[in-house]
This record gives C-alpha cells, structure tokens and sequence, in this order.
C-alpha cells in the first residue's frame, strides 16, 4: 500500500529521511525502484501460480468424473477379456500414457542399435527387418506385433530424420530399404 508522504507511517519517514541522507536522492530512488520492480515481479508470479492453482481446482470435478468412467471402463474390459480369452491377467499389462514413446528402450538407444545392425549387415535393410533383428538381439519377444510395429515407426522416424546425413534409402515409400552412408564413400549401397 503506498501512503501520501502527509499519511505516511512516523517510522517510514523517519526512514526515507535517514537514507536519503545516507545515500542521495538519486542511488535511493535506483535502490527503491528496483524493489518496486522486485514486489511487481512477485506480484505477477503470485497471481498466475494462483491463477494456475485456481483452474486446477476448477478441473477438479471434471477429473473425477473422469476417472470414476475409466474404472467403468476396465472392470468392463476385465470381464470381456475374462470371457473370450480365460487365461488372459490384468495384471501383466503396463500402463502407458498417450502421446509418448511406447517402446522399451531409452531415449535415443533404440536408433543407435538400428545403425549397429545396419552396418553390422551392410546391405539395406527395410525398418521391419531392422526392428525385428533388434528385438531379438535384445531377448524381446518378436512375436510381439504391437512391440515390432511401435519399433518400427520409432526406426522409421529417426532414420528420415537422419536421411542424406547418416543413412538414406532405394526404393519408393512402402518399398523403402535402408542403409548407412560411409565416410567418403558413395551414397548409394554396393549391394
């Protein structure tokens, strides 16, 4: 709250007249308006953190509501499951979340294996061929469709990623065969 020097607080005064003549007017009117600008910035972070919190709060019920359908929605998926296949257990599925990378490799490791297997066959190999190879090198399961298509888009991306730098490719879209791009070398594959 900022008082008209008539209102103001004995003691604020007493204070501005023993800076000033400490200081100078100029280096207390820098030192003051820094402050000003120090309490605005906590103003605006105190407003939005209240602003987000707000929202969050607001979403609430939503969520709720949310998550009482998805129980629906697995004790559903659990008796049909139940029904058509009696062996299947709930329990050994892993949760995923949307939108984010679905395979079992850290970030980056999945293409990096890729290239070993490229270059360790030297000759182009088509992203399923190098998917497939990789999950057995790594003792996965390669009767795990799910696993061999997740892997091969994730091949498949980085590798167009790569496209004219490390690794390029013959043939058309649904044909495509890849290979690494030696040092030096042509860029086109000698098989």
């Amino acid at each position: 709250m900022v008082f008209p020097t008539s209102q103001a607080p004995p003691l604020a005064l007493r204070l501005l007249g023993f800076l000033s003549a400490l200081m100078g007017m100029t280096n207390l009117r820098i030192m003051l308006e820094r402050k000003f600008a120090d309490w605005l910035g906590e103003q605006q972070d105190l407003q939005k953190h209240i602003d987000e919190v707000t929202a969050a709060y607001e979403a609430l019920d939503k969520k709720r509501e949310r998550l009482e359908r998805v129980d629906v929605l697995l004790d559903s998926m659990k008796t049909i499951m139940s029904e058509i296949a009696p062996t299947w257990k709930p329990e050994s599925i892993r949760p995923s979340r949307k939108n984010q990378i679905k395979i079992p490799f850290d970030t980056g490791e999945a293409t990096r294996l890729a290239f070993d297997i490229m270059r360790r066959e030297d000759r182009p190999l088509r992203t399923r061929e190098i998917a497939k190879l990789l999950v057995e090198e790594q003792g996965l399961d390669p009767e795990d469709r799910d696993l061999l298509n997740r892997l091969k888009v994730a091949i498949d991306a980085s590798l167009r990623a790569k496209k004219g730098k490390l690794a390029d490719y013959t043939g058309e879209k649904f044909h495509r065969k890849w290979f690494v791009i030696k040092r030096g070398g042509p860029k086109e594959p000698t098989q």
